[in-house]
């Protein structure tokens, strides 16, 4: 076993993962993975991992993890309260959105969030877990992949762990940065996450039988302030409010169905669909969130308030441009910055 990592307390629902599994959903299988892949894949970078490799998703109230030896990791997403003790009993805070360094008996413990709702923490070398269909990743609801994180667990990181912290050392080091035994560069990575908050604007565009409400549930679905109900979770997003009537709805076949379709059940309150989301589903599609906006739904935590944002195709399509330029720009300055430290 490589360097490993001992969890002390497992958080509410930590769990390991990675980019997911795309190609299965012809066998009925949803990506699952990270509900925020980009957050996941900058962490991995700053700690100079591939993009697929696993880190752990933490969720409401992170997880208190010992390191049994040196490693280097970086955790992106909602700002998360954290803080380092090290082994000489120092007490730190850990920042996030950069590359951190913290020697061997570092206890690390991530507690409740400023805003939002989730976090992924990258380390280096990746957490080296058994390969299942093509992912290291949970996916509680198909029950496949590791469990959610237990305490008493110990994370084994992959074979490169420690060439790939001493090197990011050696270039912290040459950089000018200074510490004992806690590391990290003097820079962060911009990431504005929740501008708005605790009322999420979520951008959608009509489903599928949008039309087969009247004007008037039509108004309200789009007019009021949805809650996010505690039942939710990687499935979905259950949500709380007075409900629409629903009597010239369809029944309708099972059907195809994503990350971000909103469903409006029976009852009247719709559903939204997260990463572990069934594939078919008989329920109307009333409305699909816009690609570009699903890391927004990954922060809906309970009493989060959302307000569906009706959105051309048109406009669709350019939030997802201009997040993908994002994201190359996230990348390349990333890796610049990488490259010296």
């Amino acid at each position: 076993m490589g360097i490993s990592i001992a969890v002390r307390q497992p958080g509410l629902l930590t769990t390991i993962q990675d980019q997911g599994r795309s190609d299965y959903l012809s066998s009925a299988l949803s990506r699952g993975g990270a509900q925020d892949c980009v957050q996941m894949e900058m962490a991995n970078l700053l700690v100079g991992n591939l993009e697929s490799a696993a880190g752990l998703e933490i969720t409401a109230l992170g997880p208190t993890l010992m390191m049994e030896q040196a490693v280097c990791l970086a955790c992106c997403g909602a700002p998360v309260r954290a803080s380092v003790t090290t082994a000489s009993d120092r007490r730190m805070d850990l920042p996030m959105n950069r590359p951190v360094f913290v020697e061997a008996g570092s206890v690390i413990r991530w507690s409740g969030f400023v805003r939002g709702f989730r976090a992924w923490i990258a380390f280096a070398g990746g957490i080296d877990t058994p390969v299942v269909l093509a992912s290291r990743s949970s996916h509680l609801a198909a029950d496949i992949g590791p469990p959610r994180l237990a305490a008493r667990d110990r994370l084994a990181l992959g074979p490169g762990a420690a060439s790939q912290t001493a090197r990011i050392v050696d270039a912290l080091h040459a950089s000018g940065v200074e510490g004992r035994d806690m590391l990290s560069p003097p820079w962060s990575i911009a990431n504005r996450m929740l501008e708005e908050w605790p009322v999420l604007r979520i951008p959608v565009c009509a489903g599928r039988h949008f039309h087969h409400l009247g004007d008037a549930e039509r108004e309200a679905l789009l007019a009021r302030e949805w809650r996010v109900d505690p039942r939710s979770n990687r499935q979905g997003l259950a949500l709380e409010g007075e409900p629409l009537s629903t009597s010239g709805m369809p029944s309708i076949l099972s059907e195809p169905v994503r990350f971000g379709t909103v469903q409006l059940p029976p009852g009247g309150k719709p559903f939204v669909l997260m990463a572990e989301h069934q594939t078919t589903g008989g329920y109307p599609r009333v409305l699909e969130v816009v690609s570009a906006a699903r890391p927004l739904l990954a922060q809906a935590g309970p009493d989060t308030r959302l307000r569906f944002v009706m959105t051309s195709i048109d406009d669709a399509r350019q939030m997802g441009f201009r997040r993908r330029q994002d994201v190359m720009r996230w990348r390349d300055a990333i890796r610049r910055s990488m490259g010296t430290v």
